[in-house]
């Protein structure tokens, strides 16, 4: 899935290409778009994307629905569902706010569908990141996961939970299952039984004491190579507050075998 992806991005890259050729300078993915014709709205590209994340000079939508916005999503985007469709003119006024969807990957018509939804209502300023939360992902971007997506991927029991706090904090207490991986070791993580026989598809969700420092290590372990990581928005506190896990401690031959 991942090459496909990546095969559809290059492919489809007329645009970045002719800028390229003219300037004599090659084109990075991260301008990239599909320079899909015939759309009511245009597109952005990651790189964009990111600088609109950083500055906050546009709206930025989740078409996507509320579940799988709340397993993982871009940080810093809204759920755009179909319920908040129906008040959406009273919660944003403006007709000419600057407006970003996106959805899941190129090939997804949730982005372009609710796109040009929002233009029906009358914003003038609508565009997609048509590629899409994949793409973000394969980058080494990482996703967020809300409360409610950590509960549910606890309960299903499909992924990998990463313990991002400091190694005395995760002996005294942390998730059922969860490996611990501080900062800086997500390569050392792959040649050990932390990551090393996973794969890359796998979902990682990893926590901390705070959604930056579990952001880190999860962009950390993204760019090692597991695009399918995301981080959890909140503190280990919170989750603990939840009650949806019972806290175990590791053994001590665990704790020797981490530290050699």
């Amino acid at each position: 899935m991942s090459t496909a992806l990546l095969a559809a991005l290059f492919a489809c890259w007329p645009a970045a290409a002719r800028a390229a050729a003219a300037s004599g300078a090659r084109p990075s993915v991260y301008e990239a778009v599909l320079e899909e014709q015939g759309r009511g709205t245009p597109e952005i590209s990651t790189g964009e994307m990111m600088a609109v994340l950083s500055t906050g000079s546009a709206i930025v939508f989740d078409a996507r629905p509320a579940n799988e916005y709340a397993i993982a999503h871009i940080p810093g985007s809204i759920n755009l569902d179909e319920k908040a469709l129906g008040r959406f003119t009273q919660t944003y006024a403006d007709p000419a706010a600057a407006m970003i969807v996106y959805s899941d990957g190129p090939f997804c018509d949730l982005a372009r569908n609710k796109a040009d939804a929002l233009r029906r209502l009358g914003y003038l300023k609508v565009s997609r990141y048509q590629l899409g939360l994949p793409l973000w992902r394969m980058l080494g971007n990482a996703a967020e996961t809300s409360l409610q997506g950590v509960r549910e991927i606890f309960r299903s029991g499909n992924a990998v939970i990463v313990d991002a706090r400091s190694r005395a904090e995760y002996a005294a207490g942390t998730m059922p299952t969860a490996q611990s991986i501080v900062a800086g070791e997500a390569g050392q993580a792959k040649q050990d039984r932390r990551l090393r026989y996973l794969d890359p598809n796998t979902r990682i969700v990893v926590f901390a004491n705070s959604a930056r420092e579990a952001r880190g290590v999860a962009e950390e372990i993204s760019r090692n190579a597991f695009p399918n990581s995301s981080y959890f928005g909140g503190t280990y506190r919170e989750l603990k507050r939840e009650q949806f896990f019972v806290e175990r401690t590791p053994s001590p031959q665990f704790l020797d075998n981490l530290s050699r």
